[in-house]
């Protein structure tokens, strides 16, 4: 099975992190089966303060992820997109690109 690992960071408003950790918690069951069937495997998010890290494994990579999840998922990732929108306060690098990190290495690879 081919799989992409994935990581991109962003930014939360001060003072949302309690908040922000909750709604995590109580991920929407429609969301998360929204995630699971885009093809997204151990989708994981790291916080420290404000700053959020996510961690993914895309099945088979992360552009037909967000493709499908586009395609069969489009109301419940814009409904979670309005109720996240007055978290994020930094998506993007300052010339608007995603914030990814590229795989430098994997122990599983050696």
């Amino acid at each position: 099975m081919t799989v992409q690992r994935y990581c991109f960071t962003f930014e939360i408003a001060p003072g949302t992190e309690s908040e922000y950790d909750r709604l995590h918690r109580e991920i929407w069951p429609e969301m998360a089966a929204a995630i699971r069937d885009a093809g997204y495997r151990n989708y994981s998010l790291f916080r420290r303060g404000t700053e959020v890290i996510c961690y993914c494994e895309c099945v088979p990579d992360a552009a037909t992820c967000a493709e499908r999840m586009a395609e069969r998922h489009a109301e419940v990732r814009a409904r979670w997109n309005v109720l996240m929108e007055p978290f994020i306060t930094r998506m993007a690098d300052d010339d608007g690109r995603l914030r990814e990190y590229p795989l430098a290495w994997h122990l599983e690879d050696e």
